[in-house]
């Protein structure tokens, strides 16, 4: 076998490995629903906790969601984080407690969450759900979430769905990529009993175990090293679609592409640096939660790992053509088979068959539109939190 033929070949099965972990994920998240389990005798103490960085304008809708659900020894705790606006006086208004906390403004949302959870030290809860000043929660979200992180003793990742803005198609399928990230695929790893990583916003703590956690010290991808670092802790995520967590894809596209980067290059950083450590450590120590978070890490965002088949489809192409082998075209074959059948699967059992049919005729766009992002990662790649732009 040639060294082109050699290169051909590993290049596609490099790509093949997060292909054929995704199908699994998705594909399990078809298999009928596991029996919902049955909530706790006694409702635990629940801080709801929404950091806010001059959030005025969404936070009332936050609130107005989020204080119906609150039992009679809840409370919900919004940290106004370096704002100009009226953030604080629009949080006391929709009946909620306010930490107003002003600092080098370099940290984003984990330094808003520490300075949170620093608060509550003088009057602690047994739970803290995280819920973004942008979210809407349904009714019994909260509930659930709380019920879970007793019951598991762990953190626990909601339903967490993003609805596109205005008519364009690339809002649309953005949305549906993200459904697939945040719904679908930890729906395949809850049907298999194994963990899953925390997506943002509708996630909840034991509050020790969320108070003493490094809140993803060291990656803009905050949330993914929360739920690394906490799995690592013994503290592996677990999954409730019964609690949903809803919010909006920003209306301006620059503000979209920016928040985008920002996931994705953290998203790409740690599949680089963690992901090989969790496979390992959990090889060495026996621990099947950190081998599944470190292959379910992996996966690439849909949009450059269907990139990455591309160029490697074109590579065994090449070799079949110049060599005559066959091996890496086989091999490409049936990983762009294994990731348009469970991403169509995922799509079509929780979106229906007309949103999966018109998000795979826009994905070609959408795909395109991403490319800047992935070459800025390799050329200049995004390495501080910013805030999206909500409007």
């Amino acid at each position: 076998m040639s060294a082109w033929s050699v290169l051909a070949l590993a290049l596609a099965l490099a790509v093949a490995l997060p292909c054929a972990v995704l199908a699994i994920e998705c594909l399990a998240a078809c298999l009928p629903a596991r029996r919902r389990p049955e909530p706790p005798a006694r409702a635990p103490r629940t801080l709801v906790l929404v950091p806010a960085h001059d959030e005025e304008e969404c936070l009332p809708d936050a609130l107005r969601s989020i204080v119906p659900e609150l039992g009679s020894a809840d409370r919900v705790l919004v940290v106004a984080h370096n704002c100009s606006d009226r953030t604080a006086d629009v949080a006391r208004a929709g009946g909620a407690d306010v930490v107003e906390v002003s600092d080098a403004g370099t940290g984003g949302k984990p330094d808003a969450l520490r300075a949170g959870l620093a608060h509550l030290d003088r009057d602690p809860p047994e739970v803290v759900v995280i819920v973004d000043a942008d979210c809407r929660v349904e009714r019994g979200a909260i509930a659930a979430l709380a019920a879970a992180a007793v019951r598991h003793g762990g953190p626990v990742q909601g339903d967490y769905r993003f609805a596109p803005r205005g008519e364009g198609t690339l809002s649309s399928v953005s949305s549906l990529a993200l459904l697939v990230k945040n719904v679908v695929r930890p729906s395949g790893l809850a049907r298999l009993g194994l963990p899953c990583l925390i997506n943002g916003a509708g996630s909840a703590y034991p509050f020790e175990q969320l108070r003493h956690a490094p809140h993803g010290e060291g990656s803009i991808a905050e949330d993914y090293q929360l739920s690394i670092d906490l799995a690592l802790a013994g503290h592996p995520t677990r999954f409730v679609p019964e609690a949903r967590v809803e919010s909006a894809l920003p209306v301006w596209r620059g503000a979209a592409l920016r928040q985008r980067r920002r996931w994705e290059h953290g998203h790409l950083a740690l599949v680089l640096r963690s992901a090989p450590v969790l496979v390992l450590r959990g090889v060495l120590t026996a621990r099947p939660a950190l081998i599944a978070l470190g292959l379910d890490l992996v996966v690439p965002p849909l949009a450059f790992l269907v990139l990455g088949w591309t160029l490697a489809a074109s590579g065994a192409l090449a070799d079949l053509a110049f060599t005559g082998q066959r091996a890496s075209a086989w091999v490409a074959l049936l990983s762009g088979a294994l990731l348009v059948v469970s991403v169509l699967a995922g799509t079509v059992r929780f979106a229906g068959l007309r949103v999966a049919a018109g998000a795979l005729a826009s994905a070609p766009r959408y795909v395109l539109w991403k490319i800047p992002l992935y070459l800025g990662f390799f050329r200049r790649r995004e390495t501080r939190w910013r805030k999206t732009e909500r409007t």
